[in-house]
């Protein structure tokens, strides 16, 4: 599996998982950031923000670990 750095990022309009498990079209400025070997989605900045404080223990913590398991 390659690095999620280096994946490609899907085409304008294209759907996407968040982090949360909500669906939205993938844009430009879509927030996105790197957990693991996976490249996480967000609806909106402050999501972001709030993950990238702490992402052991931020409110998609539960979400995004659980995936992993």
């Amino acid at each position: 599996m390659s690095e999620p750095q280096n994946a490609p990022t899907p085409k304008s309009g294209s759907p996407v998982y968040t982090a949360c498990k909500g669906i939205i079209f993938y844009e430009d400025d879509t927030p996105t950031a790197v957990f693991g070997e996976r490249r996480l989605y967000f609806c909106l900045p402050s999501c972001l923000r709030a993950f990238q404080e702490d992402p052991k223990t931020s409110c998609l913590a539960d979400e995004i670990n659980s995936e992993n398991n």
